[in-house]
């Protein structure tokens, strides 16, 4: 095992599967392209991690621990798969000490750092990160934190991403927002990726809307609304929830599929049960893949009303473009990049969940009352995303980046 990642031509720091992450899932996919490219060493955290990996991933995957003990590999090119969670701590500190390229799937790394330091019982260590990088504004941030004065929006205007890029040899973004957003150093290049095309969905070319509510127990007939990955704060479930009961107050039956696990103390459940929809809102909890993409087939219309945003582009929402799943997302961030003809938009306006819910009922209902254009408008996403981010071009960009960048 040794021997063969000794004899790896690059470096990748990144979590796997079964690691839920989406950042385990796009490296997986990457892999099986860019491995055939270049013999790579996958590092993820742990050895449990390690002996987890999917089997045939295309490169040899071995722990932090291993790689530390291997100097061999310390030399290589480096490319590090950086998102805004726990499950990305081991590539943050390895971007910090081998500098390479870094795909930044979130422009915001604020989380994280919080995570490291605030979540491990430092709040120094949180005011020194900050000071570090926003200066006199930054420490103020953690000082008032500490006395409880904190708004969560002021993640997003502090990312904390600049030690990072300070020691990155390139930087690969998946969005003209993001790479918009990125506070680099002058001369550091960046090259903007667009999030690949997951190659899973072609299995489920063959399988029609009806067959795949079969499968999951939903009913034949109904209008399924669908929010689907790790639901947190942004993802906007809180909201949906307000515009479906606006949708039945009005006379408009639809039921919401909400699948992924829910974040700790976010209180859904208790939301959907004040609102009376308890017989019209199914909570999946995690989704393994399969179901992931069962949920996919069977929805009339993903909602991926997502706000604020940390510079990520969504794997769900590419993943249900691809599917020709429609799709209905605000008008900011990366997804306002899609053409408005494979994508259904509303403009994000600040203001009262409620004012909010009633814009998105509307929209919603709009959409669903006209199935054949709403069809279309799925099939031509379908269309697009197989010939606009194939897997293939995607490790090409990559291979290409590697070669001038490191």
């Amino acid at each position: 095992m040794s021997a063969a990642a000794d004899a790896a031509e690059l470096v990748l720091f990144s979590p796997l599967p079964p690691n839920p992450s989406g950042v385990a899932a796009y490296t997986a996919e990457l892999l099986s392209e860019l491995g055939r490219m270049r013999r790579c060493a996958v590092v993820v955290a742990t050895e449990a991690d390690a002996a987890a990996a999917p089997a045939g991933i295309g490169a040899e995957v071995i722990s932090e621990r291993a790689y530390l003990a291997r100097p061999a590999l310390h030399g290589r090119p480096h490319l590090h798969q950086l998102g805004n969670s726990l499950d990305h701590a081991h590539v943050l500190r390895a971007a910090l000490r081998r500098p390479g390229v870094v795909a930044l799937h979130d422009v915001v790394l604020h989380h994280l750092v919080e995570a490291l330091t605030l979540g491990r019982g430092s709040p120094h260590g949180y005011e020194a990160a900050l000071a570090r990088e926003h200066g006199p504004a930054g420490r103020r941030l953690a000082r008032l934190r500490r006395l409880g004065l904190f708004v969560p929006m002021q993640r997003f205007l502090m990312p904390l991403h600049g030690g990072v890029l300070e020691r990155s040899r390139g930087v690969i973004v998946h969005s003209r927002f993001a790479a918009a957003r990125l506070q680099a150093p002058p001369g550091l290049p960046v090259r903007v990726v667009p999030h690949h095309l997951s190659p899973a969905v072609f299995a489920f070319d063959g399988l029609d809307r009806a067959a795949a509510r079969a499968r999951l127990g939903l009913p034949p007939g109904a209008r399924v609304l669908l929010v689907l990955g790790h639901v947190t704060p942004p993802k906007g479930a809180g909201v949906v929830l307000a515009a479906l009961a606006r949708l039945r107050a009005e006379g408009l039956d639809a039921m919401l599929v909400i699948g992924g696990a829910v974040e700790a103390g976010l209180p859904i459940a208790a939301q959907a049960e004040g609102l009376g929809l308890l017989d019209r809102v199914r909570l999946t909890g995690w989704l393994p893949e399969e179901a992931f993409f069962l949920h996919l087939r069977a929805a009339d219309l993903l909602l991926a009303l997502r706000f604020p945003v940390a510079g990520e582009s969504s794997g769900t929402l590419a993943r249900a473009l691809g599917m020709g799943t429609p799709a209905l997302a605000y008008d900011f961030g990366p997804a306002a990049e899609y053409p408005d003809s494979i994508l259904a938009k509303l403009a994000f306006a600040p203001g009262p969940m409620g004012q909010a819910a009633m814009r998105i009922a509307a929209r919603i209902a709009a959409l669903l009352a006209d199935p054949a254009a709403l069809a279309a408008r799925g099939e031509a996403a379908r269309r697009w995303m197989r010939e606009h981010c194939a897997l293939t071009a995607s490790a090409s960009a990559y291979r290409d980046c590697l070669a001038a960048w490191t």
